[in-house]
């Protein structure tokens, strides 16, 4: 039975989110690690969406399951560029972390935790009105698969 890399690929992404999200766009990647020593590796994925909007989006290195470096920025091919898994990213993140950053793709497991932050220009009145989802928002509880329990009458 032959070994197909693009199989190895596909099982390897199984699972995962891109990041960003929309092919072919990229984002510039860093590792980065907090002074203590219990302080985890976060594989941050900075996006700069317009002037007036970047967002930036950490993740736990372990949560991280590939990364795709493009060997162009302007024409992104799979094909084309370096695919980092396993070893060849632990390696990566060791060699990079508070050292650079690279551009590219991350593949990162559906439910991984995030800490998404944005930085958005706006006027004083847009900064008065705006708000993040709340707790009780519908926008943060509509994943609630839990029924409502409605007394039967």
């Amino acid at each position: 039975m032959s070994t197909h890399p693009e199989k190895l690929r596909c099982m390897a992404l199984s699972g995962t989110i891109s990041i960003p999200p929309r092919f072919p766009d990229i984002a510039t990647i860093s590792f980065e690690k907090g002074d203590a020593p219990s302080d985890p590796v976060l594989i941050v994925a900075t996006q700069r969406l317009s002037p007036k909007l970047t967002l930036r989006r950490s993740f736990r290195a372990e949560d991280v399951c590939s990364v795709f470096v493009p060997a162009s920025e302007t024409q992104v091919d799979y094909e084309k560029g370096a695919w980092l898994h396993d070893v060849e990213l632990a390696d990566k993140v060791q060699s990079m972390t508070n050292k650079g950053a690279i551009r590219g793709i991350l593949y990162v497991r559906e439910h991984a935790q995030s800490l998404l932050e944005m930085d958005a220009g706006m006027t004083a009145a847009e900064s008065a009105e705006f708000y993040p989802p709340l707790p009780e928002d519908r926008s943060v509880n509509h994943y609630n698969m839990e029924p409502i329990a409605i007394p039967c009458q």
